[in-house]
Order: C-alpha cells, then structure tokens, then sequence
C-alpha cells in the first residue's frame, strides 16, 4: 500500500518549525506550553503526540504561507504588520547609527527577536531604532540610531539576562586586515 504521507513535505515542515521555533517565538510562551505538554502527556506519550501534532500542522500548513479563510479576508493583512512589528529591522545608515557590543549570545540561548524584546522593554527605543542583530556564540552585536546609543547601554549594562549579568558597550571598529 502506498503511503499517503508526502515525506518531503514533511521535512520541509519540520524545517520551518525548528526555523520559526529558533528566530520567531516567544521563549517565555513556548516554556509554558512546554510546561503544560509535560505535564498532562505522559513520558511515554509525549513522542507520539509531537507525531501527532506534527501530522495535524502537515496537513493544515504549507510552508511559508499562512492559511487565510474567506471571512477574515478583511483582516488577512492585519497579521503580517503585527508578525514583523518583533522582527529586527533592517540595517541603518552607519552615520545615523553606532553599534554595541553586548556580553550575551547563543551559548545563553539568545535570537535577534529575544534582543529586540529585551532592548524595547528596558527603553524608550522604538523598532526603528534598532538596526542589524548579529548573535554570535558569545557575546552579540546591535546597531542602533546615535541618539538612543547611550540609553541602551546604560538601562543594559549590569542587567541580569538567564542568570547573567551582561556587559553593554561601544563595539571596537573592525580591523582594517579583514
């Protein structure tokens, strides 16, 4: 009997999953859902019910585009502003901007949008402020607009983030041999 599932489909799936999971999820949220799976799915269970879910996203999702239904066409669009407005932004010009150097990255499990939520929350920076977030294993770079530099680093500096206190600076300039 053939089998009905579209395999790379699947992948593709699954690819996107882990993909959003890494640069578009609300951690604190995902911690509770993760929480609550725990707790109300056997350990025994839990692989079968990711399978299932899994099945369940396959059939409802193509990768890349969200399902719209016909009569929330008027608010199709509504979403997409709201999806990016926790996105980082693009890049902004560097005699607008300054770049920061900042003590955390992915060895503390650290995405740009995570970066981005932790800057608007401890400022009166706007999306707009912020520019290019490079997330290295370590430590992280932000660009930011000149007149918000100073304000950022200092609410950041000496904030405790996953147990840390973080270190908040000027980024040296890059060498001329690169």
């Amino acid at each position: 009997m053939p089998s009905r599932l579209d395999k790379e489909k699947t992948k593709r799936n699954i690819e996107v999953i882990l993909e959003k999971m890494r640069s578009d999820t609300d951690l604190v949220l995902l911690k509770e859902y993760r929480s609550i799976f725990k707790k109300e799915i056997s350990l025994f269970s839990r692989k079968w019910a990711a399978a299932w879910l899994l099945m369940y996203y396959d059939k409802k999702e193509i990768p890349g585009i969200r399902e719209v239904k016909p009569e929330s066409s008027k608010n199709a669009k509504t979403p997409a502003p709201e999806e990016k407005s926790l996105s980082p932004a693009a890049s902004l010009p560097e005699e607008e901007s300054k770049k920061l150097f900042i003590s955390i990255g992915k060895n503390r499990r650290l995405f740009p949008r995570e970066m981005l939520s932790l800057i608007l929350s401890k400022t009166s920076a706007a999306k707009e402020d912020i520019g290019m977030i490079r997330i290295l294993d370590n430590y992280s770079f932000v660009q930011v607009r000149d007149s918000k530099a100073d304000e950022i680093i200092k609410a950041l500096n000496g904030t405790k983030f996953r147990g840390r206190a973080i270190t908040v600076n000027y980024a040296k300039p890059k060498s001329n041999d690169e």
